[in-house]
């Protein structure tokens, strides 16, 4: 079985449930908080940890009470070695702000993550070899991140970039990775183009697979035998937070395990569902024993 490594942050997660989205200059007071774990790169990392592949994430943190609580989680989850960066920063946080219908604004620091450097990325990812999936994000320096995906193709493994957020990384980084996965609107800030036209757009000969999630629409996926839609199962959705974190992360162990893509997106969009219906980030991820069922389900053909 082929390995993941996630290159990326982890941060602390401020999540407030508020009655709606506040308007600028406004105060809102929240319904309830939840403080857990996360970061684009410790989210997709556990939950390519929970699709049964060997999983090692490289991100840095610092030396504050919030790395201690991050380290605690990361080391109770099975499949998942740490290969902490030790950084004078201080851990990153993201401040999370859901509303009655799941919708999220995200506002993240990334002194942590942008201090990280080409040779950091390099030294972190020494035993990548052939057929290993490399996991990155758009938190990281553009430097940074580009070596990590030039290192996965020296090595014939494949990359992935997640282009979120959208950064001078990810702009750069299109074109450099096996893999792309986008949502609609980080798709259309990179390509200028909307739906099928813009995963066409984004695809190249070294970027072989693009994908576009959209939230409640067909999911896109432009390949080397063309267009498919992939469809989204309806569900009732109470925090979307993190939702594209196992999308990614889902689709990463499910690639290592040695799935098609077909399968891998599958399986993915019904991990992300599963999320949307759950409170917080990592909280509202599903267990190993959760994926495997879908994984079940979608080689008896109940899962299309």
């Amino acid at each position: 079985m082929s390995r993941v490594f996630v290159f990326g942050n982890a941060s602390l997660d401020l999540i407030q449930y508020v009655a709606r989205l506040p308007r600028p200059g406004e105060t809102l007071l929240s319904d309830s908080l939840v403080r857990c774990p996360g970061g684009k790169g410790f989210n997709q990392a556990i939950a390519a940890a929970r699709t049964g592949a060997r999983t090692r994430l490289a991100a840095p943190i610092g030396s504050d009470a919030t790395a201690v609580d991050i380290r605690r989680f990361a080391a109770q989850e099975p499949g998942l070695e740490a290969a902490w960066i030790e950084t004078d920063a201080g851990t990153d946080l993201s401040i999370i702000l859901v509303d009655p219908v799941g919708e999220n604004v995200v506002v993240s620091s990334a002194a942590a993550a942008q201090g990280l450097r080409p040779e950091q990325a390099t030294t972190a990812l020494a035993e990548v070899a052939a057929d290993d999936i490399v996991l990155v994000q758009g938190n990281c320096a553009a430097d940074t991140t580009l070596a990590a995906l030039d290192l996965a193709t020296a090595r014939r493994a494949r990359g992935i970039l997640n282009t979120a957020p959208v950064s001078d990384a990810c702009r750069r980084g299109v074109g450099r990775a096996a893999v792309l996965i986008a949502n609609q609107g980080e798709a259309e800030a990179l390509s200028a183009r909307t739906g099928i036209e813009a995963a066409q757009a984004l695809r190249s000969a070294d970027t072989q697979w693009v994908i576009v999630t959209r939230g409640r629409e067909p999911v896109i996926v432009a390949g080397p035998n063309g267009v498919s839609l992939f469809a989204v199962p309806p569900v009732e959705p109470v925090d979307t937070a993190g939702a594209g974190d196992v999308f990614c992360g889902t689709l990463a162990g499910m690639l290592a395990k040695g799935a098609e893509m077909p399968e891998a997106v599958a399986i993915a969009i019904s991990a992300a569902g599963l999320s949307v219906t759950r409170r917080g980030t990592t909280p509202s991820f599903p267990t190993g024993e959760e994926v495997h069922k879908l994984e079940t389900t979608f080689s008896e053909g109940r899962l299309q």
